[in-house]
């Protein structure tokens, strides 16, 4: 069953970084009502913003985005597809109390998620609390443009 969780995206260069010769492009996140997500994710590589759809941040820097993760069976599910979405094919593995996104390759992301640190709405939309330690999750993760701000602040 696909869960789905809807942010705003506050461009914040202050977050930006470079780690092994990846750029990561840094970001606020933030609830619909401007209240800060307690998530680790500060910030997306080439990959990330790919699947957000990257703009031209001096043209957008703030914009709602839905993300949805859907649970797969296996890794020979077929991609998921729904338009207006970009998807990309993962799978969370969790050791203790974490949870790290991992490339389909087995390649780990710098994405990790805390039930000691996450809030709850973030740690149920990527299905951490439902897997065992030691447990592995394929999923599909899309994005989608979720509104406009001043449609959405109304």
């Amino acid at each position: 069953m696909p869960r789905s969780v809807t942010v705003l995206l506050r461009r914040d260069r202050s977050r930006d970084r470079q780690q092994q010769e990846m750029n990561y492009e840094g970001y606020q996140i933030l609830w619909p009502d401007g209240r800060a997500v307690a998530t680790g994710i500060s910030a997306f590589c080439h990959h990330g913003q790919r699947l957000l759809g990257r703009t031209d941040p001096e043209e957008s820097p703030e914009r709602f985005v839905e993300f949805v993760c859907y649970p797969l069976q296996s890794l020979n599910d077929p991609l998921t597809r729904l338009v207006g979405h970009r998807f990309r094919r993962f799978f969370l593995e969790r050791t203790g109390s974490t949870g790290r996104l991992h490339f389909l390759d087995g390649t780990p992301t710098e994405v990790t998620f805390d039930m000691s640190r996450d809030e709850w709405p973030v740690l149920e939309w990527i299905g951490l609390p439902y897997l065992a330690d030691g447990g592995r999750q394929w999923l599909d993760l899309g994005v989608k443009p979720a509104g406009s701000i001043e449609t959405d602040r109304s």
